[in-house]
């Protein structure tokens, strides 16, 4: 089991890379669009298309690594009051009856229309450009998936703490903030 753990981990921090990369690039596409639209007024077709496509996947493929060092937005002003114990219970039947059924349904979405537009060679119609949009709807895939197995980690980790074989990953978060 920490094998699997360590090699979700291992992908969330890989495609945390990649999605760190792909900030670098949007600026620089940005920077460029605005140096092509004032100074020689020659604005591009493809810098709103690229933008949008490697802002929301950035964020997207770094979703997994986000969730392991719980940087995800919470509201934990109660469930902070219990014990441990409790939290880990607590979160584990968060993650099965709620985030891994609403999971399921994304990435059969993601799935589908991913296939779909592979298969149709589908251009996206809102854009002037008209790229391809099957490799945005692959990385959407493959950010949905590596959040599952994240979560899925996750909730491994807590059931093991619960069970008295790890601490609970709540312990990553107070070990970045300093808080105990």
């Amino acid at each position: 089991m920490p094998r699997f753990l360590s090699l979700v981990d291992r992908i969330s921090r890989l495609l945390a890379r990649f999605a760190m990369a792909m900030f670098v690039i949007l600026v620089g596409t940005m920077v460029y669009e605005v140096v092509a639209r004032r100074l020689f007024s020659a604005p591009t077709l493809w810098a709103y298309d690229i933008a949008y496509m490697l802002n929301g996947l950035g964020f997207l493929l770094a979703a997994g690594y986000t969730l392991r060092h719980n940087g995800h937005i919470r509201i934990d002003c109660f469930s902070s009051r219990l014990s441990p114990a409790v939290q880990d219970g607590v979160h584990i039947i968060v993650y099965l009856f709620l985030l891994f059924p609403a999971m399921c349904f994304l990435l059969i979405g993601a799935w589908d229309e991913c296939l779909e537009a592979y298969l149709n060679d589908e251009l996206d119609p809102a854009s002037s450009w008209k790229p391809l949009l099957w490799p945005l709807f692959l990385g959407v895939l493959v950010g949905f998936s590596s959040l599952f197995l994240q979560m899925l980690a996750e909730c491994v980790r807590h059931a093991r703490s619960l069970l008295g074989f790890g601490s609970s990953p709540l312990r990553v978060a107070d070990e970045n903030t300093g808080h105990d």
